[in-house]
């Protein structure tokens, strides 16, 4: 079972505080766990807040996307929406929040798809989560802080080399990029992390960055000049 100390950690990590602490760990449950241990069915609720997050995330972007793109037809909030939702996306702001670190699941480290499935289903079981404990208005809340950077999808796909990175390899190769923190140098206030890519035929591309995120950002873009290449 997760640990209240650890629930706590999460919480702080995404900002957002539970009313009711059961609701935040019935979330983090995946049935895959559930299946390989000891544990009652009861004791998650992952299926279902994910079915209810699902809905609510819909509803939620929809209308983020419905009063900031004012001139946009049907069409195009149509295409704004799917993009933002899809599991892919979904993954990303998993991997943004730190989800895996914990949600309780089963996956063999080899199945890709299936880990980015559960991870980006975690997501919307967290949001189903939220949902029930605190109702739509902190719902909309939180998905509107993390969403809110990638409303304008061509501005967001220029941002995040990472993800588009990730796209091409899960399309092409049916892998993920693997970053790897080299070193961390520097005083505590002021940092540099240096981190290494490996690309299928290429040597080791190394970045740096004051973030561990930006130097993985930095490799990112490196990558992705020399596919265009």
């Amino acid at each position: 079972m997760i640990s209240k100390k650890k629930l706590e950690r999460f919480e702080k990590q995404i900002n957002f505080y539970f009313k009711n602490k059961e609701n935040l760990l019935k979330a983090l449950i995946h049935p895959s766990y559930i299946s390989e241990t000891k544990l009652k069915k009861t004791d998650s609720n992952f299926e279902r807040f994910e079915f209810l997050g699902d809905r609510v995330l819909g509803l939620s972007i929809s209308s983020l996307i419905f009063n900031k793109f004012k001139e946009s037809n049907e069409g195009d909030l149509t295409k704004r929406l799917s993009y933002l939702v899809k599991k892919d996306f979904l993954y990303k702001i998993a991997t943004e929040i730190g989800i895996e670190n914990f949600l309780k699941y089963s996956c063999r480290k080899e199945n890709t798809r299936t880990k980015i499935s559960i991870l980006s289903d975690s997501v919307e079981a967290l949001i189903g989560a939220i949902y029930i404990d605190s109702g739509y208005s902190s719902s909309f809340k939180f998905i509107k802080k993390i969403w809110e950077p990638y409303l304008d999808i061509k501005a967001s796909i220029k941002q995040d080399p990472k993800t588009n990175l990730q796209e091409i390899f899960q399309q092409k190769y049916k892998i993920l990029p693997k970053y790897n923190l080299i070193k961390k140098i520097g005083p505590a206030h002021s940092p540099t992390f240096t981190v290494s890519l490996k690309i299928l035929n290429y040597n080791k591309i190394i970045a740096i960055g004051s973030s561990k995120q930006e130097a993985e950002k930095n490799a990112a873009i490196k990558a992705l000049e020399l596919l265009n290449e």
